[in-house]
């Protein structure tokens, strides 16, 4: 079989990156005393829960995404269609070169078994396919891409296909390209398809071509890879982005234009998991601490998080953050969900971020005939109380006549 594009350039390095791979392992190990010097031209590592970006490398220089581009394919495909539809693939579809799954014109293969070869294969063809099927054509499909990734904030990214071979306005950077890969891994569906190292496919014509296997060499590398996408085209070099979870946490690294990616990757991962660590008070809609209420039913409400209070900081300086509750008081009557103050992190004393906080339940005012029957119960007893001291001090000036 005549392999083109990313399948052959990667057939012919595979053994070189397991030996490189073996002896940056014996030689390097795993401690990350200090930042990784990776070889990438440009790379990114972000912590997926808080966005924040734990490492870059020129990461704002826009550059040719290559197969990275089928993240976002995938993407607007899974939001708009169903799994089991099927798609008939075009004179189009079945004409784009490079990486293929060698579909034929006519040939139908449903939604689902086009994103395995899409994700994993890293199939040309599929894209096409697909973006037919979702869009009605190609030009369609790639508008969308372009208002998807503008809708996710990233905006120095410009998509002119579904498949990612290069075109020289067809560009992304390594910060788009995570908050696309952030995005992404969000939906489960993509989560199931990224972290598979092959699958079975079923397809109406070409039955000796089933298995899709993955490009994706750090799924086998690294202990806690969930995928995600390879790239490589002449001009991008190799290109990857990567996710990984560990003890609750998820990171997202992306390496382009590198000579060793998956040690890249491995690297920024190990320093992302080893040198950082989540300053932790709770998730979305967690109980955290009460807020005064006034002329309510109750003195106090519950208050909750809107948001997750999570922070990821440098390890070596954990002990100087801690979170704090600094809720406001409120008038009855108070509704659930309405603001209620805030939980600041600080660190040395001093703030760095701050989570809204919200009433968890309801509290009602006090009918106003209550309020005042204590208004008049206090004046009543108030009067008692100078009356007693006036009549003691007359009695006492009787007394001492």
């Amino acid at each position: 079989m005549l392999w083109t594009g990313e399948g052959a350039m990667e057939a012919k390095q595979t053994a070189m990156r397991w030996f490189l791979l073996m002896a940056w392992v014996l030689g390097a190990g795993w401690l990350w005393a200090s930042v990784p010097k990776v070889q990438a031209y440009s790379a990114i590592l972000v912590e997926a829960s808080t966005g924040q970006v734990l490492f870059s490398k020129n990461p704002d220089i826009p550059l040719p995404p290559a197969s990275l581009t089928k993240i976002m394919t995938a993407i607007i495909v899974l939001e708009r269609c169903g799994l089991e539809e099927h798609v008939k693939a075009s004179k189009r579809a079945a004409e784009t070169p490079a990486s293929s799954l060698h579909l034929q014109e006519g040939e139908r293969v449903s939604v689902r078994d086009l994103l395995y070869a899409l994700l994993l294969r890293s199939a040309n063809d599929a894209a096409v396919a697909l973006a037919e099927h979702t869009a009605g054509s190609v030009e369609s499909f790639v508008q969308q891409m372009n208002e998807k990734a503008r809708e996710l904030g990233a905006t120095h990214t410009h998509f002119v296909n579904p498949h990612g071979l290069h075109d020289p306005k067809h560009y992304s950077t390594a910060r788009d390209l995570a908050l696309i890969a952030r995005y992404a891994m969000e939906n489960p569906q993509f989560r199931a398809i990224v972290c598979q190292r092959k699958a079975v496919i079923s397809r109406s014509i070409k039955q000796d071509d089933l298995w899709v296997v993955s490009r994706a060499k750090f799924l086998e590398m690294y202990r806690w890879a969930e995928g995600i996408k390879t790239g490589f085209t002449r001009q991008a070099g190799f290109c990857f982005a990567g996710a990984a979870s560990k003890e609750g946490r998820r990171l997202i690294a992306i390496v382009l234009n590198s000579p060793q990616r998956e040690q890249d990757t491995i690297a920024l991962m190990e320093y992302g998991f080893n040198e950082w660590q989540p300053i932790v008070l709770g998730l979305s809609g967690q109980p955290v601490g009460m807020v005064k209420v006034k002329n309510g039913v109750q003195e106090q409400a519950p208050v909750q998080l809107a948001q997750p209070a999570v922070w990821v900081v440098p390890r070596q300086d954990a002990a100087r953050y801690r979170w704090v509750l600094r809720p406001i008081e409120l008038n009855a009557p108070v509704q659930a969900g309405m603001p209620a103050g805030w939980a600041v992190l600080l660190r040395d004393g001093q703030p760095q971020i701050k989570v809204p906080l919200r009433t968890a339940q309801a509290v009602e005012a006090r009918p106003a005939s209550y309020r005042g029957f204590l208004w008049g119960g206090s004046l009543a007893l108030l009067a008692y109380t100078l009356h007693r001291h006036h009549a003691q001090r007359r009695r006492k000036h009787l007394a001492s006549q």
